[in-house]
């Protein structure tokens, strides 16, 4: 463990010297919060045309029926709300890339090499970048949640057991992305193979789940998908905790993201150190 979270620190000072990563991983999430996120203002959209004069009861009574339904799909009235709080987990998704992108740039530095030579664990050359990773969302999300509600984050009234809870949820997708990301890297020869990987990976995960979308508002066919897709169920425990927003089979989603964190992490770390072995 000590190795772990000394290699793991090693990873973080690489990523804090370096501001041009630091900023750009946090920028683009912030501009698709305040730019997707404000633009989309759905009761602007829903409300009756500038010019047309109507009762007041009725303009009342279409008021109060557009924000039932609002709450009914997305958990709040606030669509950029419901964004921001869907970007605390595709944060952990774009962040897992990083860690297969540090072994590629281990392996052709040498420092890999170097670093198999050490009576260091194998485990923990690969659970360092897993660990880093956890660390580096934690930072961003809370830089992102700070951010958001600067421009205008609604929250519902959550508790501390309530912010642990959504940043266990996060870190439960974290832990299977950077896995999955270091075990790729480890066997992968170039590293333009890891990012267009990465590509096909990130981007279906995110639209594919209702991180900016309800799901039961997609065709059927790809409500089937997000079913299927741990960043549906983390996004929609996150906004039962931060939201309050209502969610329909609490446990089992969060039985399923600690399973998939768990069988990522268990293959990603048997493979990893069967490569090492065997170099």
């Amino acid at each position: 463990m000590s190795a772990t979270l000394l290699l793991a620190w090693r990873e973080l000072k690489k990523w804090l010297g370096r501001r041009g990563v630091f900023i750009s991983s946090l920028v683009t999430p912030l501009l698709w919060i305040a730019l997707f996120g404000k633009s989309f203002n759905l009761q602007a959209m829903l409300s009756p045309p500038q010019g047309v004069q109507l009762p007041p009861q009725v303009v009342e009574g279409f008021r109060r029926m557009l924000e039932e339904r609002l709450v009914q799909l997305f958990g709040t009235t606030d669509y950029f709300t419901f964004v921001a709080t869907g970007m605390l987990v595709v944060f952990a998704v774009f962040q897992g890339m990083f860690s297969g992108v540090s072994v590629i740039f281990d392996k052709r530095l040498g420092y890999l090499e170097r670093l198999m030579t050490t009576p260091v664990s194998r485990s923990s050359i690969f659970l360092s970048k897993v660990v880093a990773t956890l660390a580096r969302v934690t930072i961003l999300d809370a830089i992102l949640l700070g951010v958001a509600a600067a421009m205008g984050l609604k929250l519902g009234a959550p508790g501390p057991l309530d912010y642990l809870a959504a940043w266990a949820y996060v870190m439960l997708v974290a832990t299977a992305l950077s896995a999955g990301y270091a075990t790729m890297s480890f066997y992968a020869e170039h590293q333009e193979a890891v990012f267009a990987a990465s590509n096909l990976i990130n981007l279906p995960l995110m639209f594919s789940s209702s991180a900016l979308f309800p799901v039961k508002q997609m065709p059927h066919w790809l409500q089937v998908i997000a079913e299927w897709n741990p960043v549906t169920h983390a996004a929609d425990l996150v906004r039962y905790h931060l939201l309050g927003a209502p969610v329909t089979h609490y446990w089992l989603k969060a039985a399923y993201l600690a399973g998939v964190a768990a069988a990522l992490l268990g293959i990603g770390a048997y493979l990893s150190v069967r490569w090492m072995e065997s170099q």
